[in-house]
């Protein structure tokens, strides 16, 4: 009432205008209601719209993981065939090897006592004959020996015998015996000697089979008349030693390759695929047991090629 009485002693524009206020006042709460319930809605409709989509997505996500793991599962029963058929070759690898080393050995001895027992003058065809089936077997006898290496390498028993030795002498005996091969090709080997005696920790046996692997396959693709050089120095606690001839080279898109196993040059013009394709893969690891690197360098097809590998002289190298 007190109220009332209040706005009848107004005059009237102040009435109007209180009046006036109170209804844009009354509007503005109204419009302002009406807003918060229209985006009210449109908020739980937007939420819905959102929880549907999440709830599709995990679906998708749900069919996505099951063919994954599927997919997983097909993966893991594909790797156990395929080491179950890597062992199995192998072992047949193995077999193989072991089993026709003995009867070539055999044949070797046979053919050397023909070849002694041969009269003098006469036999040169008879001769030339033995000395050809001793030369096929040595060659088969390596064939043999690369492949029971790869066996050992893949079934994880290609061990080191790690022991001080004096690498100049061991690089001397190596060059004595491939020089006589060099010579009967008419390619001049040469070897630069380091002037002071070098002591390696290292397995002699192996690091003597690289380097009869990198000389041999240097004399076998030179071209007579080709030359061919080796040298050796010390750096910063390694052993560095390099292979260098002119003959044919290697293929910039070969040179990425040729320490696969298996593989076989595709550039090779002489036609003559000798060997499994394995020496310079036995070599690799060989080198990466010695914790050491190894590799090759050529310009190209007819430039020649530089093959190199290097280990650690010190036995600490080989800590953990």
């Amino acid at each position: 009432m007190a109220i009332i009485e209040f706005f009848k002693q107004m005059s009237y524009p102040i009435y109007y205008t209180v009046l006036t206020a109170a209804l844009l006042l009354l509007t503005f709460w109204i419009a302002r209601r009406f807003t918060l319930r229209k985006m009210k809605r449109a908020v739980m409709k937007a939420e819905h719209s959102y929880q549907q989509q999440i709830a599709s997505l995990q679906m998708q996500l749900s069919g996505k993981v099951s063919m994954l793991e599927n997919m997983v599962e097909k993966l893991k029963l594909s790797n156990q065939e395929l080491n179950r058929l890597n062992e199995i070759r192998s072992k047949f690898m193995s077999i193989v090897a072991h089993d026709l080393r003995q009867p070539l050995t055999s044949i070797q001895g046979f053919t050397s006592v023909l070849m002694m027992d041969s009269p003098q003058g006469g036999g040169n065809n008879d001769q030339m004959a033995l000395n050809n089936i001793l030369k096929a077997t040595d060659n088969m006898n390596q064939l043999m020996a690369d492949l029971m290496d790869i066996s050992m390498i893949e079934s994880g028993k290609f061990k080191m015998d790690f022991k001080n030795f004096n690498f100049n002498q061991l690089l001397n005996d190596v060059f004595t015996l491939q020089q006589v091969n060099a010579q009967k090709k008419g390619i001049f080997l040469t070897k630069y000697e380091y002037p002071n005696d070098v002591t390696v920790y290292a397995d002699r046996f192996r690091i003597s089979q690289v380097l009869n692997n990198l000389l041999g396959n240097a004399i076998k693709f030179s071209p007579q008349g080709g030359r061919i050089e080796i040298r050796y120095f010390l750096q910063d606690g390694w052993l560095i030693c390099y292979v260098g001839d002119d003959g044919p080279g290697i293929a910039y898109n070969e040179q990425g390759k040729i320490f696969q196993k298996f593989h076989q040059s595709e550039n090779d013009r002489s036609g003559r695929k000798q060997g499994w394709g394995l020496g310079l893969s036995i070599a690799q690891e060989i080198i990466n047991a010695h914790n050491g690197e190894i590799g090759v360098e050529s310009a190209g097809l007819g430039q020649g090629s530089l093959f190199w590998f290097r280990i650690p002289v010190e036995p600490s190298a080989y800590k953990a």
